[in-house]
């Protein structure tokens, strides 16, 4: 599920989906990797059983699984950043880079990697990235031996991925994966338990509901743990009230139980623009982030009230080659948005790009 951010500071925007959900200790990732995880299986034993879940469960996995494991989650924008100089020639050499001119790949660094291990056959979990450190983390599965077999030719696979691209600023870990209860307080284990009894509770739901949200065009849905609803309809649609009370009456019958429904009206314009800009996104911040010369450490959009792209950096507002370094990224970026490549999504969309010191301050 995808939360809208009023853009009215730097931190608000800048946000990077898939990898800006971190937890604030150790103890917390894995504990919200334990709660995805089992939701995972859940959703894989399903759709062994019934082969036509495959598409809902895609199209509403995520909203589930954010809903799930909401009571621990947080999204952490503070900007955790080390600090570097910029010589005097940075600017110029970041002006003579013609990157973006270069690609529009709908795949990112991630999903690459993904697919190059899957392909090969690893038991992996991941990649899993985490742009403001730049290290990108993969847990094998399976038992110490088979790990430390298959560590080195793992490690070695993503570093010539990440090299193959010219991405240098990319750190690779790669670790073993155990499920070690040990770490968790009762009070984890319960609300582990709890969330994977609720989903299971909740699974019965989906099949009924999907005829719902074919006859009424319903974009999307998610069941809480609160016993609510919530359905994401077009702002254009106006049996709401049916639409509320068929869903309810669908839930109580099958569950016996009294279920809220929510409806939130989508402006299916702005819904646009949203997945364009976040498209566009997704172009540059591999480029961006995994370049050591760019000297950015986190990307972000808005929407609101226009698209505006935000560019964290490393360097301090005091630094004498900030300015210039500004105002290069933001020319090479808008090179590329004006380019006939990027027409389609940038549309006739009027668009701010800013670019910040490390310490916050506009450097473009």
């Amino acid at each position: 599920m995808k939360k809208q951010y009023e853009d009215t500071d730097l931190d608000s925007s800048l946000k990077k989906l898939n990898s800006d959900l971190m937890w604030k200790s150790k103890q917390k990732q894995d504990l919200k990797k334990r709660i995805i995880t089992d939701i995972e299986k859940l959703e894989s034993k399903e759709k062994n059983k019934n082969p036509f879940l495959s598409t809902r469960i895609k199209k509403v996995s995520l909203i589930r699984k954010l809903a799930y494991s909401s009571f621990a989650l947080t999204i952490l924008l503070v900007l955790f950043i080390g600090s570097t100089f910029v010589s005097p020639a940075m600017a110029e050499v970041v002006s003579k880079i013609p990157f973006l001119n270069s690609f529009i790949n709908e795949k990112s660094i991630g999903t690459i990697i993904d697919e190059e291990l899957s392909e090969r056959g690893y038991k992996v979990r991941g990649p899993s990235i985490n742009y403001p450190n730049k290290m990108i983390t993969i847990s094998v599965d399976g038992s110490n031996q088979y790990y430390k077999s298959v560590k080195g030719e793992i490690e070695g696979i993503v570093k010539a991925g990440l090299q193959s691209n010219n991405y240098d600023a990319y750190k690779v870990k790669i670790e073993r994966y155990k499920e070690d209860d040990s770490q968790f307080s009762e009070e984890d284990k319960k609300q582990i338990e709890e969330q994977r009894k609720q989903y299971k509770k909740d699974m019965v739901l989906w099949k009924p509901l999907d005829k719902v949200l074919e006859k009424y065009h319903i974009l999307q849905y998610g069941v809480n743990p609160n016993k609510t609803i919530e359905l994401a309809i077009p702002d254009t649609e106006t049996n709401t009230d049916e639409i509320k009370k068929e869903v309810s009456k669908i839930a109580q019958t099958i569950t016996n139980e009294q279920y809220t429904v929510k409806i939130n009206k989508i402006d299916m314009d702005k819904r646009d623009q949203d997945k364009r800009w976040m498209t566009i996104l997704d172009y540059i911040t591999d480029e961006l982030i995994g370049k050591k010369e760019y000297k950015v450490t986190l990307t972000g959009y808005s929407i609101n009230p226009k698209p505006r792209i935000s560019i964290q950096t490393s360097l301090n507002s005091s630094d004498p080659n900030s300015k210039e370094h500004g105002d290069n990224i933001e020319k090479v970026l808008k090179e590329y948005l004006n380019s006939k490549e990027m027409q389609p999504l940038v549309k006739n969309d009027t668009y701010k790009i800013n670019v910040y010191s490390k310490d916050k301050k506009k450097i473009n």
